[in-house]
This record gives structure tokens, sequence and C-alpha cells, in this order.
């Protein structure tokens, strides 16, 4: 089960800044897909577990992803039955800002405005800005990349010290996860990826294994 030891740049970005990924199942032997709205936490290489007074070695030197849900769910039941995986990233930054400004758009204005803004100008319906807007959203249409992560998951024991170790840093990067990771029904699963799909903002897709 190897991994891809060179992911993009842009990947490894929105693998450390993104809060929720989407994460697909699939149910053995039925095949039914799930997919479920996650959040999570990314391991880079020189981050993985590691036992006391053991060394790294070439098997530990791959991404992993940390996520934790309850047991008596379809995605943990699915992962059990069938250990592979996909997850789903996507840069929404740029849908944020859209939304902030169609939002800024929609506001009445203020008396504080300037006088010599022409009234018509400042209507969100006037044709120039519904242009504007439209024009803005189709350049961040295109500068936006979303990238599909394949890979293994594998339930950490609660018992053992690695179950702690990732527990912390998920808690880490989502103190809110914290429900997931408390009482006897809980599950930190640990996922190990094995290969990357990444499509830019004309369509091309490359492949990383």
């Amino acid at each position: 089960m190897s991994c891809p030891e060179i992911l993009p740049d842009h990947v490894l970005s929105l693998l450390k800044t993104s809060k929720y990924l989407h994460l697909a199942t699939c149910s053995k032997p039925e095949c039914i897909p799930s997919v479920s709205l996650m959040n999570y936490t990314y391991i880079s290489p020189d981050r993985v577990y590691v036992p006391k007074g053991a060394e790294h070695s070439s098997s530990d030197r791959c991404h992993f992803i940390i996520m934790a849900t309850q047991r008596d769910t379809e995605k943990y039941e699915n992962i059990i039955q069938n250990p592979q995986v996909s997850v789903l990233i996507h840069d929404w930054v740029t849908a944020k800002k859209l939304s902030l400004r169609k939002s800024s758009m929609s506001n009445t204005p203020t008396p504080a405005e300037p006088a010599q803004v022409d009234p018509e100008q400042q209507n969100p319906d006037h044709p120039s800005r519904l242009l504007n807007l439209l024009q803005e959203l189709n350049q961040s249409e295109l500068s936006q990349m979303s990238a599909t992560l394949r890979g293994y998951a594998e339930h950490l024991d609660t018992s053992s010290d690695e179950f702690d170790y990732y527990e912390k840093e998920l808690l880490k990067a989502n103190p809110d996860a914290r429900v997931y990771t408390r009482g006897e029904n809980v599950s930190v699963v640990k996922v190990k990826l094995v290969n990357a799909k990444v499509s830019d903002r004309e369509n091309n897709t490359k492949f990383y294994d």
C-alpha cells in the first residue's frame, strides 16, 4: 500500500487550512455509497505517530488524515467492512468572499456615503453592478481547485498511545470535535493517503501516486 511521495503545494495548503472535507465510504458487499461532511486534521510525514523508542521508517513517510466519528454510524460500518475511502477538498475561500461581496452590494446605502455617487449605481440591481459581480464570479470559478484523495482508513484502538496522540492533534485543529472523541462509542479514524487527483481551473486533471 504505497503513498504519494510528493503532493503539490496547493493541495498541501488546502489540507492544512481547510476545516472540513467530504468523506466517501462504500458498504460491502452491497456497494452502497455514502458521503459525510467531516472535520479533520492533516498529518504530514514528519508528524506521524512513532512509538516510544522507535525511529521513523520509510513506511512512515506518508500523508495521513485524522477524523473522529461515532461507531453507530453508517460511515463507521462502511469503513469496517471496506477500508477504501475517498475524500474531497475544495477551495471555498473565493466563494465566501463573493458571498460577502454580494451581501455588501445588497445593503441599503447609509447617509454617510458620498453624495456625488449616482443613486442608480448604489442600487444592487443596477446592470453595471450586476455585471461586475458576474465578472468576479466567472474569474473566481476559474481560479478554484479541488482535489480527490484516495486512501485506506483504519480504526484506532482507544486504549493505544497512537489513539491519544492523534486525538490530541485532531482537537488542536478542531476543538469542537471533542464531542466525537469522548465516550465508549467513539472512533478515531486514520486515513493513509495513497493517491490524489487534482483538477485545475482549466479542467485539466493530474494524478499523483
